[in-house]
């Protein structure tokens, strides 16, 4: 009687494609994410813990993706141009800006 011949399981691959590939200096700690906003490491966490900053944790890690953080200023600043120039906020707008901490209720004394 002849050998029998086994059958190799096949294997399913469920592939993702891959993440862009991550260039030397776009991801960065505390330290190069408070140098790059010129604040304090201190000012960074607070940010951080407000929730007001995109951020990734790795475990205890801190990290920042550098063009997420520019992307963050420059919507900072383009809502603070417009209403600098006298352009009305609407409330989800208004109520965004408070939730992000790009805004606060003050009062004058």
């Amino acid at each position: 009687m002849p050998a029998r011949k086994t059958r190799e399981p096949q294997q399913t691959a469920f592939l993702k494609p891959a993440p862009p590939p991550v260039k030397n200096g776009d991801i960065l700690d505390v330290d190069e994410a408070a140098a790059l906003l010129k604040v304090s490491k201190k000012t960074g966490y607070a940010r951080v813990k407000e929730n007001t900053i995109p951020h990734a944790r790795l475990g205890r890690k801190l990290l920042f993706h550098r063009q997420s953080l520019v992307q963050w200023i420059a919507d900072g600043a383009d809502r603070a141009n417009r209403v600098s120039e006298g352009e009305q906020l609407t409330l989800d707008q208004l109520t965004g800006m408070l939730n992000n901490g790009q805004a606060r209720v003050g009062t004058k004394r």
